[in-house]
């Protein structure tokens, strides 16, 4: 299949579900602006089959959303070592089931002199992406993102796809995912699964007005043959 199936595909499927989704099931028509900033630790950082720091990693938040619109910073920086740093920006916007987004992931050497605002496609440490996420909802268990790596330092324009099962057993929510990549280096050199696995999140309770989310995730990257348990606590 052509790049240009695929992304015709993305489109297709964003439309169908937009057609067949009432209003009623979700709310992005807030028109109050909402400011919201949190911060996750987790053991490992693992993102899309990869691993990214060999170290813990703290990971930052800061969101501010109006009329379904979010406008986001995120960033992970490891809590010991020398090593790669990232801060990255994101625009979304969502529309019944469909969210829309394009980020600017900006990674950089702790121990080296970076520049942020390089975008020159030669030397440019940014890579830009603009992906899709579709959810199912209660009545429909599945969800499926699409991302395209359009611009920045992977030149070989990188494809992913990931489909995702939700659903909840008492008190935890579980998600199986199984990531894809058909074109580009960015998650391998060749076609092929990348990100298999599940995720089992519940909230731990601490006090009576205080409960902490946990989330334990088991991941194996066929491309590589490596497996991660990686657990994280939300605040």
């Amino acid at each position: 299949m052509s790049i240009r199936s695929l992304i015709f595909s993305m489109l297709f499927i964003v439309v169908v579900s937009l057609s067949g989704w009432s209003q009623t099931q979700y709310d992005s028509t807030q028109s109050t602006w909402d400011l919201n900033f949190g911060m996750d630790i987790v053991s490992r950082y693992i993102w899309r089959g990869q691993e990214y720091g060999h170290s813990p990693s703290i990971q930052p938040e800061i969101t501010t959303s109006w009329k379904g619109f979010t406008l986001g910073a995120w960033g992970a920086y490891k809590l010991n070592g020398e090593g790669m740093q990232e801060t990255d920006f994101y625009l979304s916007k969502t529309v019944g089931p469909v969210t829309i987004a394009v980020w600017d992931y900006w990674t950089f050497q702790d121990t080296l002199a970076m520049d942020f605002m390089d975008f020159d496609k030669k030397t440019t440490a940014h890579v830009f992406e603009i992906q899709a996420l579709i959810e199912g909802g209660e009545s429909i268990p599945f969800n499926f993102l699409g991302s395209y790596l359009f611009y920045g330092s992977d030149t070989t324009r990188s494809l992913y796809f990931e489909l995702q099962y939700v659903n909840q057993f008492k008190d935890i929510d579980f998600m199986a995912f199984a990531g894809y990549s058909p074109k580009g280096n960015y998650y391998s050199s060749q076609e092929g699964f990348v990100n298999i696995g599940l995720t089992l999140s519940r909230d731990i309770k601490v006090t009576d007005t205080w409960e902490i989310p946990l989330s334990m995730s088991l991941i194996y990257n066929p491309d590589i043959k490596s497996m991660y348990l990686v657990a994280a606590i939300s605040l």
